[in-house]
């Protein structure tokens, strides 16, 4: 195939100035601005708004929970029935999530209720904690004179995947809000899209996704600030992180090599331009 060194030379000279352009424009689209980092900023400017809801609800319990669940009673004998194997030696197992301390709780299964033994079945499905420990008060009322009872989540942990790393951590509390569950994983690093960050939640109608922004100050008090447990938390990967431009130091070396590497193809172009028109 017959090269045609005048049209190739043509092409090259107009396109000679591309060389510097494209990777500048490249640079710039991949910079990191405070916009896409900062937490809390006011809405506008493409950070939204979220509505105020202001009210925490309740986990309510699922198919495949598991309960710890203790009687107290002045009198020991008199609730050593209802509570089985449970002792005040394995008492620290409630937010354990193993298979040898589930042997010590109650699980709630396809029919939505656990199995209390002397009891019978307790609907707990689409249920709070608290109001098993009510169901199971109102059981006990007739044949326990003195006690009280303590209902508690075992599998109270969420996970995250994603730029902020990959892990499963307990909820160390009843109210735990997305930073809180984010700065237990390190945070979220510079390469974190946080405009789109989402939660993958069961419901009683199934599996939920919801997609929200971190950035906007709207995000307190609105319905995705506190996780839930059994929630997993994605973290989507920034297209900057292709070109790595973080700090000014790295956007100023990467802008030198751009140069420098385009004086060098330049000069190629003048070099082959001067052969031909000798």
């Amino acid at each position: 195939m017959q090269v045609n060194w005048e049209i190739l030379l043509s092409m090259l000279g107009k396109s000679k100035y591309w060389l510097y352009l494209i990777p500048v424009l490249c640079l710039c689209a991949s910079c990191m601005s405070t916009r896409k980092l900062n937490y809390l900023q006011p809405a506008g400017h493409g950070i939204p708004e979220y509505a105020d809801t202001i009210e925490y609800q309740d986990y309510k319990l699922q198919k495949g929970d598991y309960l710890y669940i203790q009687i107290y009673s002045p009198n020991p004998d008199e609730v050593a029935t209802y509570n089985g194997y449970i002792s005040q030696n394995n008492a620290r197992i409630d937010n354990a999530d193993v298979a040898t301390a589930r042997l010590y709780m109650y699980l709630i299964g396809e029919d939505g209720c656990i199995n209390y033994p002397y009891v019978g079945k307790i609907q707990a499905l689409g249920k709070t904690t608290r109001d098993v420990k009510f169901a199971l008060e109102d059981a006990l009322r007739e044949s326990v004179s003195t006690f009280s009872v303590d209902v508690k989540l075992s599998n109270r942990s969420f996970s995250i995947l994603g730029e902020s790393g990959s892990g499963r951590f307990a909820i160390p509390k009843e109210k735990l809000n997305i930073f809180q569950a984010l700065a237990m994983c390190g945070d979220m690093s510079h390469y974190a899209k946080r405009n789109e960050i989402q939660i993958i939640r069961q419901t009683e109608t199934g599996t939920v996704v919801r997609t929200f922004d971190l950035r906007t100050q709207s995000i307190i008090n609105s319905e995705f600030y506190y996780i839930q447990p059994n929630d997993v938390i994605y973290v989507p990967f920034d297209n900057a992180k292709f070109f790595g431009v973080q700090h000014f130091t790295g956007i100023l070396s990467l802008t030198m090599s751009t140069i420098s590497f385009g004086v060098f193809i330049y000069g190629i172009v003048t070099m082959i331009t001067s052969a031909a028109a000798q």
